[in-house]
């Protein structure tokens, strides 16, 4: 019978690095490592790192380094951003051209960014009445 390996010591040939703008408060930043600590636990089989574009760290490039040394040779960049704008459209490519220099052999590819999707209307409705009644306007 195999055994098979504990699971901090398993392989993981995918990798998700969740990109977030960052910040220098560091308060900011702790939201999307919450996010992938979450999501690493939704996905199976997937090894997580969060990383940041500006104003924090990790880096980009270092989250891709953990990967790799996660075993990850297969690099998904899922931008945590609400717009298509400079970062997504320019940076992210970069990182990941960067990343596949850097690591021979690395495929990489983007998830596309949060944009619109209705279930973060649901959100913004949850907000809104959580603001009004903060307020005291309900």
């Amino acid at each position: 019978m195999r055994r098979s390996a504990p699971r901090a010591l398993r392989v993981r040939r995918l990798g998700c690095l969740l990109i977030g703008h960052g910040s220098r408060v560091a308060g900011a930043n702790r939201v999307l490592l919450r996010v992938a600590r979450r999501l690493a636990r939704q996905v199976p089989g997937w090894a997580v790192e969060a990383c940041f574009l500006e104003a924090a760290r990790p880096g980009v490039q270092d989250g891709v380094e953990r990967l790799v040394a996660r075993g990850a040779r297969r690099i998904l960049f899922v931008p945590y951003f609400l717009y298509l704008g400079g970062h997504v459209g320019r940076d992210l490519p970069r990182e990941m051209a960067r990343a596949r220099r850097r690591h021979r052999g690395l495929a990489c590819a983007a998830a596309p960014h949060l944009g619109f999707d209705a279930r973060l209307v649901a959100v913004v409705a949850d907000r809104l009445r959580r603001g009004t009644s903060r307020a005291g306007w309900d």
